[in-house]
Formats: C-alpha cells, sequence, structure tokens
C-alpha cells in the first residue's frame, strides 16, 4: 500500500503539485502546515509537501537504478563463479570476500566522499558496496544445484552449462533474487538518505529526504514537522519493502 502511494506520488504527484520545490519565498519561512501549504514550508520559503514528493521521485528511482545494476552485475559474477569452478571462482570469491570485510553503509560513504557528490558517483558507490550479496547468493545456489540428479542428467545427454543454466538454475535464483531484491531497495533508500543527511548524496537544492531532515535540524524545537514528514517517508517506505521480502520469502519456501 505504501509503496503504491509513494509510486503514484513520485510520478502523478509533481504534475498535480503546482509549487516549484526550489522556488524561495522568505516572507513564507517556516510557515506551520495549513490548507495553503499542507506540509509547512521550510526555512527558505519552499512548500515541503512539493519538496517531499519530489524527493521520493529521486529516492525511488536512485534505489531502483542501485538495485538493478547490483542485480545484474551480481548475478553474471556469480553465475560465472558457480558455473566454471577452480582459478575463476576463486578469483571473484575473493574479490567479494575483500569488498565484504567492509561494512556496506561504511563501504558507500568512503567511495560517495570520493567520487563526488551526484547521482552518478552515488549509483557507482552504491552499486560496488552492494552488488556482493547477490553474487554469494547465486553463486551458492549454482553450486548446490549443480549436484540435483536432473542436472548431472542434462550433462550426460550432452547439453551445454549455458541451456541448462537458462533452463533450470535462472527458475531456481529468481524467487531468491526478488526476496534480496526488495531488501535491497529498502536498504538503498536507506544508504540514499543517510549519504543525504551527511552532505554527500545528490547536489543541493535537489530534493532529497535525508538532506530534508538535516536542513530542518536548526529549527526543530519551532517547526518539528521539517524533521517529521522526510523522516515518515524514509521509514513506511524502508519498512513496506522489509514487508514485501518477508512475503516473497515466505512464497519462495
Amino acid at each position: 500500500m505504501l509503496i503504491g502511494l509513494a509510486v503514484i506520488a513520485s510520478f502523478v504527484g509533481p504534475w498535480c503539485i503546482e509549487e516549484d520545490p526550489l522556488a524561495q519565498n522568505l516572507d513564507q519561512a517556516l510557515k506551520a502546515p495549513s490548507l495553503e501549504h499542507p506540509f509547512g514550508t521550510d526555512h527558505l520559503g519552499r512548500s515541503v509537501l512539493s519538496r517531499l514528493v519530489h524527493g521520493t521521485r529521486h529516492s525511488l528511482i536512485l534505489a531502483a537504478v542501485c538495485v538493478g545494476l547490483s542485480v545484474c552485475l551480481g548475478t553474471i559474477a556469480g553465475l560465472t563463479a558457480g558455473l566454471f569452478p577452480g582459478f575463476i571462482d576463486n578469483v571473484i570469491m575473493r574479490l567479494v570476500d575483500g569488498l565484504m570485510a567492509f561494512p556496506g553503509t561504511l563501504l558507500a560513504i568512503v567511495l560517495a566522499g570520493t567520487l563526488g557528490s551526484g547521482s552518478s558517483g552515488l549509483v557507482l558507490a552504491l552499486v560496488l558496496s552492494s552488488w556482493c550479496d547477490y553474487c554469494r547468493l547465486v553463486r551458492n545456489i549454482v553450486r548446490s544445484t549443480l549436484n540435483k540428479p536432473y542436472m548431472e542428467a542434462g550433462r550426460l545427454l550432452g547439453f551445454d552449462r549455458f541451456f541448462l543454466t537458462r533452463r533450470y538454475l535462472l527458475g531456481q535464483i529468481t524467487p531468491h533474487l526478488f526476496t534480496l531484491a526488495s531488501l535491497g531497495m529498502g536498504r538503498t533508500i536507506l544508504n540514499v538518505s543517510s549519504l543525504g543527511f551527511l552532505g554527500i548524496g545528490l547536489r543541493p537544492p535537489t530534493p532529497e529526504w535525508g538532506a530534508m531532515i538535516t536542513q530542518g535540524l536548526p529549527y526543530l524545537s519551532e517547526a518539528s514537522y521539517l524533521v517529521l514528514f522526510p523522516g515518515a517517508a524514509i521509514f513506511g517506505t524502508v519498512l513496506s519493502f522489509q514487508i514485501i521480502a518477508g512475503f516473497s520469502k515466505v512464497h519462495s519456501q
């Protein structure tokens, strides 16, 4: 439900809300929620509702791009490691072990800080810090599935490993990838907001949930809604993806 509302808000909301999320009006600064401004205004007189809606689009699109690239990169690497045991498997898995030795969020912060702010650096940092989970998942499924009797029979009948991968392995991998990707969406949204909160996410004045919280902190005592609304958006969206992942895990078992 909340995911549907977030998607609708991200794509339909900007057309329904006429207020420019970047337009400043100091005469309207720190106005409490009202009929004119349902979510109030920030310290520069910008509509919090407009910025929240546009920030939803940025957060969802960034998360979808990061998770999609991570799934593709991790699946390719995991299939390669699982289908070619020995040297190739060892090289890929040692790389994965090295990257996973660092906490994912810390690695994303270091990479984003090194690459600079902006969407391209942010996407690259989040992909490099998260593809390893998908690689290990796919590799483990491939290695366990290759020992199944029907895979042995397929090899004895002369089918190559690419046909067996397309015919049998992808069907085994997809449900687990969907569950992990659902968790990844929530985690990525949280990471995007965390990086924005630290000032190394999207460049200002781009509306983004984490940056909105940072900008609202100095006015917490007099305008708590500046932190409450973006915080609630992050909490609700991440929780929704966690719930989706839980349901998909149950159905995949």
